[in-house]
């Protein structure tokens, strides 16, 4: 619009006016509100590039400055991707030992002697995952407690499905979704241990519970 405005009013024929006064908006505007760019489709046809050709070198300068800051970028981002994968490899190799008297880190209850899942972390500590999703549910925001919920649902749903008469292409399709909802189930719950990680640096802003405060 103020390019326009100020193209809209020059009056000579050659149109050198009409730049004059684009070119002196431009300058007074400065790059961070109008960019020759903006103001190029307003000049007239005829306009002699030298007439403005300060503020196109200008311009590619800076395109320069933003191209070489953008190389840099992708190269670190290249070299935070290297060491993601590095680490993924490695953790891929890590095994975590449970001993057949551990118990869950919250409940106390001898996990192998559960009925339900667990999860043993490198930390050493072993949870129940119905204790893991009650300390962990908390700290999620609320569209990842949603998910949670809707994976529960599925995996419980995709299981009872495991026990009807169902063809094994039927079978090996459920137990691809079982397994996938599963391992996203596993990055939302138990992306690190909830005794070492942020969750517990988490509640440590959070009130004690009535229950707590009795028990103190």
């Amino acid at each position: 619009m103020i390019a326009r405005n100020a193209a809209a009013h020059g009056t000579s024929r050659d149109g050198k006016d009409i730049v004059a006064r684009v070119v002196a908006v431009l300058k007074d505007c400065g790059p961070d509100v109008l960019s020759i760019e903006d103001v190029l489709p307003f000049l007239p046809d005829f306009a002699q590039i030298d007439q403005f050709k300060d503020e196109i070198c200008d311009a590619l300068a800076s395109y320069s400055s933003k191209i070489e800051h953008y190389i840099k970028e992708m190269n670190e981002c290249d070299q935070t991707c290297d060491t993601l994968r590095d680490e993924l490899s490695r953790l891929r190799t890590v095994g975590v030992q449970v001993r057949t008297n551990a118990r869950c880190a919250f409940t106390n209850k001898y996990v192998m002697e559960s009925d339900e899942p667990f999860y043993a972390f490198p930390s050493g500590y072993v949870v129940l995952e119905k204790a893991l999703k009650r300390e962990v549910l908390p700290h999620l925001n609320e569209r990842q407690r949603d998910r949670v919920k809707f994976i529960d649902e599925e995996l419980a749903r995709l299981r009872r499905l495991r026990t009807t008469n169902r063809s094994p292409m039927e079978k090996a399709k459920d137990d691809f979704e079982i397994e996938e909802l599963q391992h996203e189930l596993d990055g939302l719950i138990a992306a690190e241990c909830p005794l070492t990680g942020s969750v517990m640096v988490d509640s440590i802003t959070r009130g004690f519970d009535d229950d707590d405060e009795d028990a103190l």
